[in-house]
């Protein structure tokens, strides 16, 4: 009687364990399947030097894997994507690009759900909840600034802070902020966003094109200060070389770029497609991407500095925004005459 209470207590644990963790067999499984097919193809959207050194990392680790690479920006990559899917040439197993984009492949049926077991270090909004995507690294939207041209006390803390009159014609912006435009209108709401808007481009914005060159006109003291496009990240790494910039942690909100990862649904090697994305996710590889001067996404890696992330009220950019890029794009363009 006794070894039977015993025995069903054992069924009961056994029973019990949540089945979304990943048991030792089905990792064993993975990699044997890895193996098997010895071979993946990465289409990246990251820099080069980032996406080899990620490659080098992960075939420490599992060198049985031959890599081929395809990196492209990530208008390029998606055009490619799409014209070798017309051609049912798509062969790619892993595809790593920008937000919405993102939303095209999932539109055009181009991923397959992979929920990693590394996901679970992820919180909402940096990752799909139905397991088509993860997001790798963050990209923040931050308003910076001169901080030889502006004192302490007069440095903005709000969007609203810009409209002051001292700052017309002293604000640098990106000709192609729409991410940033999108998020802003998502958050604030449509109509109040837009209000906004307008009021801001009454300031008279000067444009300029790619956050780097907005950093160092900035950094330079051309504008005192820089909006939409400029990257906490880039700061800081101008800020460590003794550049006389910074940028504000309280202006909300914080557009966040995300740069996910997801299995292709043409993949043709999907085991050793869902060991380089485990990996990716993976502490080991979260390390690596902050290594990189990057914002690492999962929860239990911080930042360097910590601060990048950590007190800082990032506000995601969703792959449902395409739906309506089009229409944000135009309205960026009529409000800014851009």
């Amino acid at each position: 009687m006794r070894y039977r209470k015993v025995l069903w207590a054992l069924l009961l644990c056994v029973t019990v364990i949540d089945p979304a963790l990943p048991s030792a067999s089905a990792d064993e499984a993975l990699v044997n399947g890895a193996k098997k097919e010895g071979n993946l193809l990465l289409y990246l959207s990251t820099n080069l030097a980032d996406a080899n050194a990620t490659i080098q990392r992960f075939n420490q680790k599992y060198p049985f894997v031959r890599i081929n690479l395809y990196r492209a920006e990530n208008e390029r990559l998606l055009n490619r994507i799409l014209t070798e899917a017309r051609a049912g040439k798509f062969e790619a197993d892993v595809v790593l690009i920008s937000s919405f984009e993102v939303r095209v492949l999932l539109q055009r049926e181009l991923l397959q759900q992979y929920i990693s077991p590394e996901s679970r270090h992820y919180v909402e909004g940096f990752k799909d909840p139905k397991g088509f995507w993860t997001s790798v690294y963050s990209i923040p939207r931050v308003i910076g600034y001169n901080t030889s041209l502006v004192p302490a006390n007069l440095a903005p803390t709000s969007y609203e802070d810009l409209l002051h009159p001292r700052w017309k014609g002293k604000i640098l912006m990106s000709d192609s902020a729409f991410l940033w435009f999108t998020g802003f209108l998502n958050f604030r709401g449509e109509e109040k966003g837009r209000q906004y808007m307008k009021r801001l481009a009454a300031q008279m914005p000067g444009f300029q094109t790619g956050a780097t060159l907005i950093n160092q006109l900035v950094a330079a003291g051309e504008y005192p200060i820089g909006a939409s496009d400029v990257y906490s990240h880039n700061v800081e790494a101008m800020k460590g070389k003794g550049a006389p910039i910074d940028w504000v942690r309280t202006a909300e909100p914080i557009v966040t770029g995300l740069k996910p990862i997801g299995l292709s649904s043409r993949a043709r090697h999907p085991n050793a497609g869902k060991l380089f994305i485990d990996f990716t996710l993976s502490k080991e590889g979260q390390e690596l991407i902050r290594s990189f001067s990057r914002i690492p996404d999962r929860d239990d890696v911080p930042s360097d500095p910590p601060y990048l992330k950590n007190g800082v009220k990032l506000f995601p950019a969703s792959p449902a925004w395409g739906d309506n890029y089009s229409r944000y794009v135009k309205e960026f363009r009529e409000i800014f005459q851009k």
